[in-house]
């Protein structure tokens, strides 16, 4: 029995108690309330893909909440969570390969298979533990997952660093995409600290570059905006690899995107409107 304990591995619910509810009725509870309040019009084709954000509940939740009403119910085999590192700088792409992720709301199975199967695809796919064991942006979106799936398993990646690595996982992706049903979950939030009226200009441009399903716009644009120098615009999407990821398996796809919602901080309660982060929640789908 020991033996076997010492061989799980479990990635524990570091943020819980932070970025959403520790108790169990109390997470349920608050996801209900953000479901219940999204309303999804009928998305005219089958969704493979989101992108979501990755702050706190009483921030960034209730739009969160628009991306996975979309897909609840569904069958999903494998959902492959990809973040880019808030914490942790390294050259690669590191995968989560195995055992379990712990939430309050129960634990999650890793899809072992998967994860050695893309593994293999490329040299700079490995195993890095530390990068995942403080890492928000992956952790925050699994108990809503574990609200509308069922059945699932799934395969977190986070990115160490801005490179052309993206161009490698999408192809991985969608190579292994063939075999079995998956849904890809980008994590990023939009821009961060611009006043409230500049980031809801600067968010709208980067989610129409985001709509064009084209990589090499998303990333001119962000360009573009680095370069207006925004006043206390820190970053304009904190996710840029997985968000391109996503982009370039879209554009293979030949699929559609659509923006399901958008908000900052300023829209919610707890937050001002001085310095605000933006959020958006969007789908990506093969057309009927």
């Amino acid at each position: 029995m020991a033996n076997n304990f010492l061989k799980e591995k479990l990635r524990l619910p570091v943020f819980a108690g932070q970025f959403y509810p520790e108790e169990r009725k109390d997470l349920e509870e608050i996801i209900n309330n953000f479901l219940s309040v999204a309303d999804i019009q009928s998305i005219k084709g089958e969704i493979f893909g989101l992108i979501l954000p990755h702050a706190g509940y009483n921030f960034s939740g209730q739009v969160a909440a628009y991306g996975y009403k979309a897909i609840a119910r569904d069958n999903f085999e494998t959902v492959i969570l990809i973040g880019d590192s808030h914490c942790e700088r390294f050259d690669g792409i590191s995968f989560w390969e195995k055992g379990k992720w712990q939430t309050p709301l129960g634990e999650v199975e890793t899809d072992e298979q998967l994860a050695k199967i893309i593994l293999e695809k490329s040299e700079r796919f490995f195993v890095r533990d530390s990068a995942h064991l403080f890492e928000h942006s992956l952790e925050v979106q699994l108990p809503f997952l574990q609200m509308v799936l069922k059945n699932f398993k799934i395969l977190p990646i986070v990115f160490g660093s801005e490179n052309k690595d993206w161009k490698q996982l999408a192809k991985a992706i969608l190579e292994v995409k063939k075999e079995k049903k998956i849904l890809i979950v980008a994590s990023s939030d939009l821009s961060h600290y611009p006043a409230y009226s500049e980031a809801k200009e600067v968010d709208r441009e980067t989610i129409e570059a985001i709509l064009a399903c084209q990589p090499e716009i998303f990333a001119q644009k962000i360009k573009e905006l680095e370069e207006r120098s925004i006043a206390n615009a820190q970053t304009f999407a904190c996710g840029q690899d997985s968000i391109k990821t996503i982009l370039e398996i879209a554009k293979k796809m030949g699929a559609k995107a659509e923006l399901l919602k958008y908000a900052n901080s300023g829209d919610s309660p707890f937050g001002d409107k001085f310095q605000v982060v933006g959020y958006c929640a969007i789908s990506f789908y093969q057309p009927l």
